[in-house]
């Protein structure tokens, strides 16, 4: 009785162990899984924090820029290089489609630093969400200025140029006569225009230089993030 006892009991305990090394095995194929899918979705996320800064840079750049245009427009000096330099408007710019992709799956719960997710859906949701709002207030101001200059003088015609200001891009260009221009440089509704978007500008920039800065140091520890994950 008691070898059968001892016979079935090791098998019994040989079914247990054969089942516990197979979940266990399942267990380490999904965190080895799961860490490589970690480290592929912060390496893409890396990339677009990289794309954002440089977009960072531009923008600032630019609307300072803009912003001594208008100032000199401001103090009467009014030409059709700075009436164009004020025209153009920073839309807005999204590169969170690898954050959205990790949001979409499973691995973003598995991650086992969570401050660092946290902290870059703040990113996302904070520092974006300032620009957006900053950029729209831009472009509608952009709209406003051009119906009011369209209705009050005469635009000669509208080219299209490549500006090594922005990038190279190929933007309108305004072709008004001298004439024209002093006129508008003398009509309070257009100065006052101008001071509202220096005023946009230079909270706009505001805005990018923090997200420039939080961006700098997220980027700092995705780079530490992606160590660890590689160990």
């Amino acid at each position: 009785m008691k070898k059968y006892l001892l016979k079935y009991s090791l098998e019994f305990l040989v079914i247990v162990m054969g089942i516990s090394l197979s979940f266990y095995l399942q267990q380490y194929v999904k965190g080895k899984d799961d860490i490589k899918k970690q480290k592929e979705g912060l390496v893409r996320i890396l990339q677009d924090f990289k794309s954002d800064d440089a977009i960072f840079d531009l923008t600032i750049s630019t609307n300072e820029n803009q912003i001594k245009a208008a100032e000199r427009i401001l103090k009467g000096e009014l030409n059709i290089k700075d009436y164009n330099l004020t025209v153009p408007y920073f839309g807005t710019f999204f590169n969170d489609t690898s954050i959205k992709s990790l949001m979409n799956s499973q691995v973003i719960s598995s991650f086992k630093n969570q401050d660092l997710i946290t902290a870059i859906l703040k990113y996302y949701k904070n520092d974006y969400d300032f620009i957006i709002d900053l950029s729209i207030a831009d472009e509608d101001l952009m709209f406003k200025r051009l119906d009011y200059v369209s209705q009050n003088v005469l635009i000669d015609s509208v080219s299209y140029s490549n500006q090594k200001l922005f990038e190279e891009f190929e933007l309108p260009y305004f072709n008004i006569s001298n004439l024209e221009l002093n006129k508008l440089k003398l009509k309070s509704t257009y100065l006052s225009y101008l001071n509202t978007f220096i005023f946009i500008k230079i909270s706009y920039n505001n805005f990018v230089k923090k997200a420039k800065d939080n961006n700098l140091k997220l980027q700092l520890l995705i780079k530490e993030e992606i160590k660890v994950l590689s160990n």
